[in-house]
């Protein structure tokens, strides 16, 4: 259910384990960009810790649409690369994850969790199989997976050798319609089966379109003028 306070509108995601805090929230642009007042988007963080009583503002990466995680309990690890998904085993640690079409994927293990950015470009470059693996590197597993707002398929319009890549990487039938000589990619059903196949206990479904959704900031629909959702996963101690 959509909810509002103090100018952000957010779905709050229930994922039975009562230690997790999990939303999404929009309403405000929480875009880091040089585009407009860096105070403004200071700001909008400022609230946002604030209403969701955070212990502190959301860690984020500069997303670049890879494969690449930041591993937030490495202090040799240089945040400031390029990243597109963020780990880490500690408790009281927001992790923000923005989007605005692509997908928002959260991953909660037995010790760890994950915020990941998979528009297609990580998908396809491997971030989720990246996300497993680090996991099970750790000796953990994902128990439950958040597959947040994000484009549909009736939405997502792409080329045919886009969709014929995707297909042929990830021998998946059911993840492209093709309406009229047009081929629409479900980047949903993609992360489903990637995490099916990893074996995670559960996945659960914001089932939102961005694009469809006027409330719901779209770069496809809205171009560079768009803002960012923020995405954030939290264990508590």
């Amino acid at each position: 259910m959509l909810k509002s306070k103090r100018g952000i509108i957010y779905y709050d995601i229930k994922t039975t384990n009562s230690d997790i805090v999990c939303f999404t929230a929009g309403g405000k642009d929480f875009a880091l960009s040089g585009n407009k007042n860096r105070s403004d988007d200071y700001a909008n963080y400022n609230l946002l810790t604030d209403v969701f009583n955070l212990p502190c503002s959301p860690l984020t990466v500069n997303q670049i649409h890879s494969a690449d995680i930041y591993d937030y309990d490495n202090k040799n690890e240089n945040k400031e690369g390029g990243y597109d998904g963020i780990i880490t085993s500690k408790p009281d640690v927001p992790l923000g994850i923005l989007t605005a079409d692509c997908f928002s994927v959260q991953l909660i293990g037995g010790n760890n969790i994950a915020n990941l950015h998979c528009g297609w470009r990580s998908i396809y470059a491997g971030i989720l199989n990246n996300a497993v693996n680090i996991f099970q590197n750790r000796g953990d597993r994902i128990y439950t997976a958040v597959v947040n707002i994000g484009i549909c398929t009736d939405c997502y319009e792409v080329s045919p050798d886009l969709a014929n890549n995707f297909v042929k990487k990830f021998k998946f039938n059911d993840i492209y319609r093709e309406k009229n000589g047009s081929y629409y990619l479900n980047l949903r059903k993609i992360i489903e089966n990637i995490l099916q196949i990893s074996r995670a206990n559960r996945i659960i479904h914001l089932q939102r379109c961005t694009f469809c959704n006027k409330y719901l900031y779209s770069y496809r629909r809205d171009g560079e003028k768009t803002g960012r959702l923020l995405s954030v996963i939290m264990r508590k101690s």
